[in-house]
């Protein structure tokens, strides 16, 4: 048995594969102070078992072969059967492995549930807020744009009238030329800008697809 004190890291084992038991599972597989040494349940098919299977955590469909495997630092009885609860005490009686009955396991699998329940509404709000922001901004830069886009057409229009006109006045044209010119620039620096626009526009687009697809997952 693992020396949890000194090392800050305890062994379990969960006795009971239904929802309780998965549920322990999920809360003490994510933990770095806590090592799942197994999960029992006579049904093989169990959601507990199979999602222990699939972490790589060993399983047992017999609870005192499991248990004859090795003591681990404390068990987790979530099966509420009182003849198993009897014959584990038995089994770690005057060993320093500790039982954590059925009902404290089920209120602790309540509590996590409900705080789990609570953080994903919690998070589901904050991100539905930035998409909700984004969509704002998206929707701002977009009619920004459009603006932008006729002033710089109207623009090409005085651009291409004041080089017509300093084509007509030759010599005499000239001041209409620099200014054909100088338009003809800050057009084509305007258009570079409207494709940076639309650039972070794309970057928009793609963060709220990606927030879509996390708040699905909350669900």
């Amino acid at each position: 048995m693992s020396n949890w004190v000194g090392t800050h890291v305890f062994s379990i084992g969960i006795i009971g594969g239904g929802r309780g038991g998965h549920g322990l599972l999920a809360f003490f597989g994510r933990s770095k102070v806590a090592r799942i040494a197994f999960l029992a349940d006579p049904d093989h098919e169990a959601i507990g078992i199979l999602a222990a299977r699939e972490a790589g955590i060993r399983t047992y469909t017999d609870a005192e072969e499991a248990l004859r495997s090795g003591l681990p630092d404390f068990i987790f009885d979530a099966t509420g059967d009182e003849v198993l609860d009897a014959k584990i005490r038995q089994i770690i009686r005057n060993t320093d492995t500790r039982l954590i009955s059925p009902v404290t396991s089920r209120m602790m699998v309540r509590v996590l549930e409900e705080n789990s329940t609570r953080v994903r509404e919690d998070v589901s709000q904050v991100v539905g807020t930035i998409k909700h922001e984004l969509s704002d901004s998206l929707e701002g830069s977009r009619n920004l744009v459009s603006r932008i886009n006729s002033i710089m057409s109207s623009m090409q229009m005085l651009a291409l009238n004041a080089s017509i006109e300093a084509a007509k006045a030759g010599v005499h044209g000239r001041g209409f030329a620099v200014v054909a010119d100088h338009m003809g620039k800050s057009v084509e620096a305007v258009r570079k800008l409207t494709q940076e626009i639309d650039g972070v526009n794309a970057n928009i687009i793609q963060v709220s697809e990606q927030i879509d697809m996390v708040l699905e997952k909350l669900k």
